[in-house]
């Protein structure tokens, strides 16, 4: 419909994104109104922020934020946790592994459940409610962006970093639009939302980068980690996973002094089931399989803590990289569909091993076990042009601490 009225009106962008404007000044006037009548109602100074909280293995990106904003008196801060959406059912399951990762990570945290799709668990008492993911289809209607802005100013921390160069349609979704802070993850990302227009947005550095702090050297023992891709779409460049699932066990037999951890995309399993690549039957057998076969499958929920004890990764096209990468440690890239990425991520895939078949991956990996790794200097080169998150989340905090009480001057 979109690609139609464009080619009938010329402009048809602008038109159609009139109505999300209006939207965002509606939005604005009742948040407004809301925060005037809060500030005669407080005995301190406070800001309240809730985070709508679901998958573990992607709160490494808030989790910075998050904790200092547990240390700083000026905050209230609540957890709202919804229960696993089963991407292959298509359908919320019970509480399972994400209620039990944020009640035991944060004991002292206030903590919200969803008892019912229909609970309403954001009102007016909320200055700020943080999301996870700019995809909504995994949220209960009342917990959508659309919705909350009509209640408290909503915020985004990009749960991956900006490596594709994202078509102009995937900021169209109208989570963006609905958006009254989103926090840049780099500079690339912020340039091409202001191109686009009328998306509050902005940079002030990526918090996860900020916490990462490891030494790049190998260990006696070489840790091997394997984190392909959930998808095999193209446009993200495929994954590895079908290609190599069969045949990545092959790497224990390369020296009794590797270890093998697997760590597929959390979706991964799941999307197998749904685009019949596995059956559930076959995935409990493969996870079998790889255990008795001396390899490991992660179950750590912060990536970063696998990435501790990690020398080499093996990846598809994943935010996995940019993290890793800080360590200065060897990342083994499977390259797959070419697909459109930003200048600052070509950069760093000139410094990756490139591996666009399974008898490369064995080369490359066999060369950096030896000790071999001429690529050292230039990952050392591209750290250096795209770290400078220092204090990201100091800025964060400020920003969000004067934008409540600067509007309340308005």
């Amino acid at each position: 419909m979109n690609r139609l009225v464009q080619g009938l009106l010329g402009k048809g962008k602008s038109i159609l994104r009139v109505p999300y404007r209006y939207l965002k000044i509606s939005a604005f006037k009742i948040r407004k109104a809301s925060i005037q009548r809060k500030k005669r109602q407080r005995a301190e100074n406070t800001v309240k922020i809730g985070f709508i909280v679901q998958m573990p293995e992607i709160w490494d990106k808030e989790a910075p934020l998050f904790e200092a904003l547990a240390n700083d008196a000026r905050f209230e801060l609540v957890l709202i946790i919804v229960p696993h959406y089963d991407f292959s059912k298509q359908e919320w399951t019970r509480y399972g592994e994400e209620k039990a990762f944020f009640t035991q990570k944060y004991p002292d945290a206030k903590i919200v459940l969803l008892e019912t799709d229909n609970d309403m668990v954001v009102d007016d008492s909320y200055d700020y409610i943080f999301y996870q993911r700019c995809w909504e289809h995994y949220l209960p209607e009342q917990l959508r962006c659309k919705n909350v802005i009509k209640h408290a100013m909503t915020c985004y921390i990009p749960y991956c970093y900006y490596d594709a160069a994202e078509p102009d349609s995937y900021f169209e979704n109208n989570f963006f639009w609905n958006l009254s802070k989103f926090y840049c993850c780099s500079e690339d990302q912020l340039k091409q939302v202001k191109q686009i227009g009328n998306i509050e947005c902005q940079y002030m550095g990526y918090p996860v980068m900020e916490a990462i702090e490891y030494t790049d050297r190998l260990q006696d023992e070489k840790n091997i980690l394997w984190t392909p891709r959930w998808s095999d779409d193209p446009a993200q460049g495929g994954t590895s996973f079908k290609k190599f699932k069969d045949r990545i066990l092959e790497l224990l037999e390369i020296s009794k002094n590797v270890n093998l951890t697997l760590r597929p995309h959390p979706l991964t399993f799941e999307n197998a089931v749904k685009e019949k690549w596995m059956t559930q039957s076959e995935v409990e057998k493969y996870k079998l399989h790889v255990v008795n076969s001396g390899a490991r499958l992660d179950d750590n929920k912060m990536i970063e803590e696998t990435f501790l004890t990690t020398d080499i990764l093996i990846t598809d096209f994943s935010s996995a990289i940019i993290n890793f990468l800080l360590s200065g440690r060897p990342i083994i890239y499977c390259t797959g569909k070419d697909f459109a990425m930003t200048d600052t991520f070509r950069d760093v895939i000139d410094s990756l091993y490139l591996a666009k078949d399974w008898e490369e991956v064995l080369k490359y990996v066999r060369e950096l076990i030896a000790g071999n790794d001429p690529l050292y200097d230039k990952r050392r080169k591209v750290i250096s042009r795209i770290s400078g998150n220092e204090s990201s989340v100091e800025r964060i905090m400020e920003d969000l601490y004067q934008g409540v009480f600067e509007s309340c001057d308005v």
